[in-house]
């Protein structure tokens, strides 16, 4: 390649040894383009995603011309480039036929089974799977953008989008690193922790997952970290391993899900025991992550695991209850997310609730009704006194520091329309106090929710704002709402 002035294309001195380090340098926003060359894979990177392959560079006249920004702000292969230049995957691991051996020895009842006949759900989405769908969304497409508003200090974000890429050049599952195996874990992990984030850490700082094989994300849902799933071999041995553990970890008859994951894709394996046979169904291979020029932030991977996680949780209620207890036993914390100036806990709520409380004179839909208008303090509260489920129902919503999410625009807003932030960015109805609003999580100002992650001490920082309802410049006429206001918060 041509040599350019240092002063305009390099920050350092070339010249000083001190800047070789044996350490991967991570990319910083006031550099266009960091070039490495791996002379193991022979692949040129650029900006930590690989791009070239050595054996056969673009010539210096057409090397930019290929060099393009995705819809995510990361670099990109242009659409024309000749697939020559194009970096070269690592050879398929070998999978040996005894990995088959528990897949082959049980009785399958369906391969490639449609995710509404493995879950026995309708086809169609209802309101509260909707939120959780798009919310998972803009938190992948989060994962995925380098967001310039944020400092990169502390934040998972010059992590994960490195290790994206790196990820699909492992040739073996026990290649897998530390680090691409918490980042991998953190991004499917995003599912299943309960989708209550607040600005306390002691809220959003859900417990992180040691390294192991399997993770029991749910009493009856297991995760197992994969590589190369777009492979039959590597997919059915995936399977095959899932169902194992499920064999050996419960033996109670009931239903048990398994999910394989390997950033890219995802597969999920239903497995029935009853007391006479075992029986299990899978999906296919179904893309989780978005190309680096998608037209929309929905993939059949991400729909998959939201309507899988959506699922009614027993232990739901006790989750959050856990978490919120040693925040509400304090007059400070009370204050600082504002609630009444009470330095009673929970329980002693639940103390001063007359013994003799119904709920009989009232049916389910209006309590229903009621707790979707309760700060999540009070409604943790109620759910300790009252004999109904109708609190834990209302947990199913994701809730964004006393936003409760209840229902998704039909058509995008305005404001999401420009640079494709719709990838990294969703709108939603919400509700405060009893007071409709329009919230728009992955951008703003409004505040910023922290999501904890075991890779490098660091979080995932969204930003949200929050809008009064209706906002005409926003959002465009009400007959695009897929729920009409009067009825936010009754829709499961």
């Amino acid at each position: 390649m041509e040599m350019h002035d240092k002063s305009k294309r390099c920050p350092y001195d070339l010249d000083d040894k001190s800047i070789v380090s044996t350490e991967r340098p991570l990319f910083e926003s006031d550099i266009k383009y960091v070039y490495e060359i791996d002379l193991d894979r022979n692949i040129f990177h650029i900006n930590d995603i690989p791009f070239f392959t050595l054996e056969c560079l673009p010539s210096v006249n057409v090397f930019l011309k290929y060099v393009t920004e995705g819809h995510y702000r990361n670099v990109a292969c242009a659409a024309g480039c000749p697939s020559e230049h194009m970096y070269k995957r690592p050879a398929l691991p070998v999978v040996d036929d005894s990995e088959f051996a528990t897949y082959q020895s049980l009785v399958c009842t369906g391969t490639h089974v449609a995710l509404s006949d493995l879950l026995s759900i309708s086809d169609v989405i209802s309101p509260g799977k909707h939120v959780r769908a798009s919310l998972l969304e803009a938190m992948i497409g989060q994962c995925m953008v380098r967001e310039h508003g944020i400092s990169n200090l502390g934040d998972v974000r010059r992590v994960i989008v490195r290790t994206i890429s790196q990820f699909g050049l492992v040739s073996h599952n026990n290649q897998i690193t530390d680090q691409e195996w918490s980042t991998a874990s953190f991004m499917a992990n995003l599912a299943f922790i309960p989708h209550i984030f607040d600005y306390s850490d002691l809220i959003s700082n859900y417990p992180k997952p040691s390294r192991n094989e399997f993770t029991w994300v749910r009493e009856d849902t297991v995760v197992r970290i994969a590589i190369h799933l777009d492979d039959e071999r590597c997919l059915l041995a995936s399977i095959s391993r899932l169902i194992d553990e499920i064999l050996e970890q419960k033996g109670n008859p009931g239903d048990y899900f398994g999910v394989a994951f390997s950033i890219s894709h995802c597969a999920i394996v239903k497995v029935v025991r009853d007391t006479h046979a075992t029986t299990f169904s899978h999906t296919g291979t179904l893309q989780f992550l978005p190309s680096s020029f998608a037209e929309s932030p929905s993939t059949p991977g991400i729909i998959a695991l939201a309507r899988l996680s959506y699922r009614v949780d027993p232990t739901l209620f006790e989750q959050i209850y856990r978490r919120m207890k040693p925040i509400v036993n304090t007059r400070q914390s009370e204050k600082r997310r504002g609630y009444a100036d009470t330095t009673k806990s929970l329980t002693d709520d639940a103390e001063d609730t007359p013994p003799q409380t119904s709920s009989s004179v009232l049916p389910p839909e209006l309590w229903r009704e009621i707790c979707f208008n309760l700060h999540l303090h009070d409604l943790i509260a109620f759910g300790l006194v009252s004999k109904l489920c109708v609190a834990s129902i209302v947990l199913r919503y994701p809730q964004i520091c006393s936003y409760r999410l209840v229902g998704v625009p039909n058509e995008r807003l305005n404001h999401l329309q420009k640079d494709y932030r719709f990838l990294r960015a969703a709108s939603f109805f919400a509700v405060r106090s009893g007071i409709p609003a329009i919230l728009i999580v992955g951008l703003g100002s409004s505040g910023m929710i922290k999501i904890t992650s075991d890779i490098d001490d660091s979080s995932l920082s969204v930003r949200f704002s929050a809008y009064p309802d209706p906002m005409p410049n926003l959002i465009g006429d009400s007959d695009t709402y897929n729920c009409s206001s009067s009825s936010w918060g009754v829709g499961v």
